[in-house]
């Protein structure tokens, strides 16, 4: 079953955008260590391609965190828009927990006004980690308190038929640890 991104268009775009913004940041990288070795006084803009590569992390976290999914009876494939998909085995799913980079409902007082009071849903979202996962991945399970294992989320503001999607999660992973 495929799971595709809630809006499909501004995953597309915000993927892309993404990716851009990492190779702008990896190009500039040694243009600002060549310039700051070579030019007397501006040893400074070595410090600032150290900052240029750590801000390569949260980007990293944008790319992997809410990929489009498909299920199968052999695991759960990860089909980013940039980069290579990524089966993940039920079997090497080590952990399914709430995802903790959602915001909470009392956050959400701008959300809430424009969609209205009776038509606000609370944002719902599963993470899995695992070991199995790409190094991308990793980014995310970091951000997500996980330390370096790899996490990717399942959310109702990323996916479309959410409650179905996380119903079919839970059917798998009951039958996989059987």
């Amino acid at each position: 079953m495929h799971f595709l991104p809630l809006h499909p268009r501004a995953y597309a775009i915000s993927q892309t955008v993404t990716a851009a913004a990492i190779a702008a940041l990896l190009a500039s990288v040694p243009i600002q260590i060549f310039v700051g070795l070579t030019m007397p006084g501006a040893l400074l803009f070595v410090i600032t391609a150290l900052l240029s590569l750590l801000l390569i992390w949260p980007l990293l976290l944008n790319l992997r965190a809410t990929p489009p999914v498909t299920l199968d009876d052999s695991g759960i494939t990860l089909t980013p828009r940039i980069g290579r998909p990524a089966l993940v085995a039920w079997e090497s799913v080590r952990e399914v927990k709430p995802y903790p980079l959602l915001p909470p409902p009392e956050t959400e007082t701008m959300r809430r006004a424009m969609a209205g009071r009776k038509k606000y849903a609370a944002a719902e979202g599963l993470m899995l980690t695992s070991d199995a996962l790409p190094w991308p991945y990793r980014a995310v399970g970091w951000f997500a308190g996980e330390g370096f294992r790899g996490a990717f989320a399942v959310t109702s503001r990323s996916h479309r038929d959410y409650p179905k999607l996380k119903a079919n999660i839970d059917r798998h992973l009951k039958a996989a640890n059987k």
